[in-house]
């Protein structure tokens, strides 16, 4: 947890304490970008992205209300602009593509490939829903979405992810 007053002082430019802002929340941000790109090297990348905009944009941060809600909302908003700019990458020709009787080695890599390939918004109500624990309220919050249209983006993400394993699933058994 970070003190009000570290807060305080970071908001005023004082650079030992946004370090310490910094450390407090490195853990956080990563874990946030890295379920969005599932990539180390991208989500490093992305991580201090989070951070340049916290540096730019603390001063906006309102001291009355929680921080780590709205620095969540920050990085929530790098990510899903970052995956906004990326280029859509090709799909595999049928040549690089395993067989479908091929047995899938490790089922996470199945589901982390399936994941990625969800719409933005999906992804990020799965990460923050699943990685970060956080309740609808708050991921509605997170997101400026309304609750039920998170909802929504849960079902559909849930429904996406069912229909796209299922072909998998008789291999895991």
């Amino acid at each position: 947890m970070i003190a009000q007053d570290t807060l305080l002082r970071a908001r005023l430019g004082d650079r030992e304490a946004f370090r310490a802002v910094v450390e407090a929340l490195a853990k956080t941000a990563f874990n946030i970008a890295y379920r969005m790109v599932y990539n180390a090297t991208d989500a490093e990348d992305l991580t201090q992205e989070i951070f340049l905009r916290l540096h730019r944009n603390l001063g906006q941060y309102d001291p009355a209300y929680p921080f780590l809600p709205w620095f969540r909302t920050l990085a929530v908003h790098v990510c899903i602009n970052w995956r906004k700019r990326q280029p859509r990458s090709a799909p595999l020709d049928d040549a690089r593509m395993p067989a479908p009787d091929v047995p899938v080695h490790d089922p996470s890599s199945v589901l982390q490939r399936e994941i990625e390939n969800l719409p933005t918004e999906y992804k990020m109500v799965l990460t923050l829903l699943y990685y970060e624990g956080l309740s609808v309220a708050e991921i509605a919050a997170a997101m400026e979405a309304p609750p039920g249209t998170v909802k929504t983006w849960l079902f559909r993400a849930r429904e996406q992810l069912k229909e796209k394993l299922k072909p998998h699933v008789g291999a895991l058994m």
